[in-house]
Protein backbone atom coordinates (compact mmCIF):
# COMPACT_ATOMS: atom_id res chain seq x y z
CA UNK A 1 0.00 0.00 0.00
CA UNK A 2 1.09 3.34 -0.69
CA UNK A 3 -0.14 7.09 0.27
CA UNK A 4 -0.74 9.75 -2.31
CA UNK A 5 -1.68 13.22 -1.05
CA UNK A 6 -3.80 15.37 -2.89
CA UNK A 7 -4.59 18.76 -3.22
CA UNK A 8 -6.21 21.79 -5.46
CA UNK A 9 -7.11 25.19 -5.93
CA UNK A 10 -9.48 27.03 -7.22
CA UNK A 11 -10.91 30.67 -8.26
CA UNK A 12 -13.94 31.82 -9.52
CA UNK A 13 -15.32 31.48 -12.85
CA UNK A 14 -15.70 34.75 -14.68
CA UNK A 15 -19.31 35.90 -14.75
CA UNK A 16 -20.52 38.18 -17.71
CA UNK A 17 -23.99 36.65 -18.24
CA UNK A 18 -26.26 39.54 -16.61
CA UNK A 19 -29.25 37.19 -15.35
CA UNK A 20 -26.59 35.34 -13.67
CA UNK A 21 -25.06 38.01 -12.39
CA UNK A 22 -28.20 39.07 -10.93
CA UNK A 23 -28.94 35.89 -9.59
CA UNK A 24 -25.96 35.91 -7.84
CA UNK A 25 -26.28 39.09 -6.13
CA UNK A 26 -30.38 38.26 -5.20
CA UNK A 27 -28.83 35.16 -3.56
CA UNK A 28 -26.32 36.54 -1.75
CA UNK A 29 -23.68 33.77 -3.42
CA UNK A 30 -20.71 36.13 -3.42
CA UNK A 31 -16.92 35.69 -5.35
CA UNK A 32 -15.49 33.69 -1.95
CA UNK A 33 -19.01 31.30 -1.87
CA UNK A 34 -18.15 30.73 -5.94
CA UNK A 35 -15.23 29.83 -5.01
CA UNK A 36 -15.81 26.75 -3.13
CA UNK A 37 -18.82 25.73 -5.49
CA UNK A 38 -17.78 24.11 -8.86
CA UNK A 39 -20.84 25.22 -10.92
CA UNK A 40 -19.20 28.59 -10.43
CA UNK A 41 -15.60 28.02 -10.54
CA UNK A 42 -12.32 26.25 -12.18
CA UNK A 43 -9.22 24.07 -10.63
CA UNK A 44 -6.02 25.93 -11.71
CA UNK A 45 -3.53 23.72 -9.61
CA UNK A 46 -3.53 20.21 -8.42
CA UNK A 47 -0.62 19.00 -6.15
CA UNK A 48 0.06 15.21 -6.21
CA UNK A 49 2.63 14.14 -3.60
CA UNK A 50 3.17 10.27 -3.48
CA UNK A 51 5.59 9.28 0.23
CA UNK A 52 9.20 9.98 -0.07
CA UNK A 53 8.77 11.03 -3.50
CA UNK A 54 8.90 14.51 -5.68
CA UNK A 55 5.76 16.61 -5.54
CA UNK A 56 3.50 16.44 -8.67
CA UNK A 57 1.81 19.75 -10.01
CA UNK A 58 -0.68 19.86 -12.59
CA UNK A 59 -1.22 23.68 -13.43
CA UNK A 60 -2.71 25.26 -17.10
CA UNK A 61 -4.42 28.20 -17.63
CA UNK A 62 -6.65 26.25 -19.77
CA UNK A 63 -8.95 23.73 -17.39
CA UNK A 64 -9.27 20.83 -19.83
CA UNK A 65 -5.60 20.18 -20.59
CA UNK A 66 -4.99 20.22 -16.86
CA UNK A 67 -7.37 17.92 -15.73
CA UNK A 68 -6.29 15.58 -18.43
CA UNK A 69 -2.96 15.66 -17.36
CA UNK A 70 -4.09 14.57 -13.93
CA UNK A 71 -6.04 11.84 -14.63
CA UNK A 72 -3.48 10.48 -17.04
CA UNK A 73 -1.17 10.42 -13.97
CA UNK A 74 -3.99 9.06 -11.35
CA UNK A 75 -5.05 6.44 -14.01
CA UNK A 76 -0.94 5.36 -14.36
CA UNK A 77 -0.35 4.95 -10.67
CA UNK A 78 -3.94 4.24 -8.84
CA UNK A 79 -2.75 0.99 -7.67
CA UNK A 80 -2.70 0.23 -4.33
CA UNK A 81 -2.83 3.52 -3.73
CA UNK A 82 -4.72 5.40 -0.86
CA UNK A 83 -5.19 9.32 -1.92
CA UNK A 84 -5.45 11.35 1.16
CA UNK A 85 -6.88 14.80 1.50
CA UNK A 86 -7.98 17.26 3.84
CA UNK A 87 -11.62 18.10 3.19
CA UNK A 88 -11.76 15.79 -0.19
CA UNK A 89 -14.86 14.00 0.30
CA UNK A 90 -16.83 17.50 0.93
CA UNK A 91 -14.69 19.54 -1.64
CA UNK A 92 -11.21 18.51 -3.69
CA UNK A 93 -12.94 14.62 -5.10
CA UNK A 94 -16.53 16.35 -5.90
CA UNK A 95 -15.00 19.61 -7.76
CA UNK A 96 -12.37 17.52 -9.48
CA UNK A 97 -15.24 15.17 -10.73
CA UNK A 98 -17.66 17.91 -11.64
CA UNK A 99 -15.03 20.25 -13.36
CA UNK A 100 -14.25 16.89 -15.60
CA UNK A 101 -17.81 16.30 -16.34
CA UNK A 102 -18.48 20.01 -17.15
CA UNK A 103 -15.29 19.93 -19.36
CA UNK A 104 -16.31 16.86 -21.56
CA UNK A 105 -13.68 14.22 -20.05
CA UNK A 106 -14.35 10.94 -18.95
CA UNK A 107 -13.84 10.45 -15.09
CA UNK A 108 -11.53 7.07 -15.23
CA UNK A 109 -11.07 6.04 -11.91
CA UNK A 110 -13.73 6.70 -8.82
CA UNK A 111 -12.53 8.23 -5.46
CA UNK A 112 -14.67 7.02 -2.60
CA UNK A 113 -16.67 9.71 -1.02
CA UNK A 114 -19.19 7.57 1.09
CA UNK A 115 -17.20 8.61 4.53
CA UNK A 116 -19.03 5.74 6.07
CA UNK A 117 -16.33 3.01 4.06
CA UNK A 118 -13.50 5.46 4.83
CA UNK A 119 -11.27 3.25 6.33
CA UNK A 120 -10.86 0.66 3.84
CA UNK A 121 -11.01 2.71 1.31
CA UNK A 122 -9.21 4.38 -1.47
CA UNK A 123 -9.39 7.80 -0.12
CA UNK A 124 -9.25 8.96 3.13
CA UNK A 125 -9.89 12.21 4.55
CA UNK A 126 -8.11 14.52 7.21
CA UNK A 127 -10.43 16.51 8.34
CA UNK A 128 -13.29 13.74 8.55
CA UNK A 129 -10.88 11.62 10.39
CA UNK A 130 -10.33 14.32 13.56
CA UNK A 131 -13.97 15.64 13.53
CA UNK A 132 -15.07 12.11 13.94
CA UNK A 133 -17.02 12.02 10.73
CA UNK A 134 -18.60 15.28 10.90
CA UNK A 135 -19.64 14.91 14.87
CA UNK A 136 -16.29 17.26 16.00
CA UNK A 137 -15.13 20.50 14.81
CA UNK A 138 -13.63 20.61 11.78
CA UNK A 139 -10.39 21.90 12.14
CA UNK A 140 -8.26 23.80 9.10
CA UNK A 141 -4.91 21.83 8.65
CA UNK A 142 -2.64 24.68 9.32
CA UNK A 143 -4.89 24.82 12.98
CA UNK A 144 -4.49 20.91 13.40
CA UNK A 145 -0.81 20.73 12.51
CA UNK A 146 -0.24 23.66 14.90
CA UNK A 147 -1.98 21.71 17.57
CA UNK A 148 0.03 19.06 17.30
CA UNK A 149 3.91 20.78 16.85
CA UNK A 150 3.93 20.32 13.53
CA UNK A 151 5.78 23.27 11.20
CA UNK A 152 3.19 25.28 9.00
CA UNK A 153 5.18 27.57 6.01
CA UNK A 154 3.31 30.15 5.84
CA UNK A 155 2.38 30.96 1.96
CA UNK A 156 -0.49 33.00 0.04
CA UNK A 157 -4.27 32.89 1.42
CA UNK A 158 -7.18 30.89 -0.25
CA UNK A 159 -8.37 34.77 -1.05
CA UNK A 160 -5.15 35.74 -2.81
CA UNK A 161 -5.05 33.47 -5.13
CA UNK A 162 -7.63 34.49 -7.65
CA UNK A 163 -5.18 37.85 -7.93
CA UNK A 164 -2.25 36.14 -8.83
CA UNK A 165 -4.01 34.14 -11.00
CA UNK A 166 -5.11 37.23 -12.89
CA UNK A 167 -1.51 38.41 -12.45
CA UNK A 168 -0.14 35.49 -14.50
CA UNK A 169 2.33 34.93 -11.27
CA UNK A 170 1.42 31.60 -11.20
CA UNK A 171 4.38 30.09 -8.99
CA UNK A 172 2.95 31.64 -5.83
CA UNK A 173 -0.20 29.26 -6.69
CA UNK A 174 1.80 26.62 -7.10
CA UNK A 175 3.83 27.12 -4.29
CA UNK A 176 0.63 27.58 -1.69
CA UNK A 177 -0.90 23.70 -2.95
CA UNK A 178 2.70 22.66 -3.03
CA UNK A 179 3.36 23.57 0.63
CA UNK A 180 -0.52 22.28 1.49
CA UNK A 181 0.36 18.81 0.15
CA UNK A 182 3.88 18.64 2.38
CA UNK A 183 1.78 19.72 5.15
CA UNK A 184 -0.94 16.86 4.84
CA UNK A 185 1.70 14.32 4.05
CA UNK A 186 3.41 15.81 7.72
CA UNK A 187 0.15 15.94 9.57
CA UNK A 188 -0.99 12.10 7.97
CA UNK A 189 2.36 10.56 9.30
CA UNK A 190 2.90 11.67 12.41
CA UNK A 191 -0.51 11.30 13.28
CA UNK A 192 -2.50 8.89 11.12
CA UNK A 193 -0.58 6.45 9.43
CA UNK A 194 -0.88 3.66 12.00
CA UNK A 195 -4.31 4.02 12.20
CA UNK A 196 -4.87 3.78 8.43
CA UNK A 197 -2.19 0.91 8.03
CA UNK A 198 -4.48 -0.74 10.70
CA UNK A 199 -7.32 -0.89 9.03
CA UNK A 200 -6.16 -2.33 5.69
Amino acid sequence: MKFAFLDIETIPLKIENEDIREYLMDHKINKEMRTFDPNYSKIVCICLKFSDEECKVFFNEDEKVLLQEFWSFVNENKSDTVFVTHNGYSFDVPIINLRTIVNGLNIPFDFNVNKWNMDKSNHFDIMLFFSNLGNFTNLPLNILAKMHNIEVKETITGREIEKYFNEKDFDKIKGRCRNDVFLLENVFNKLCVNYRRSKF
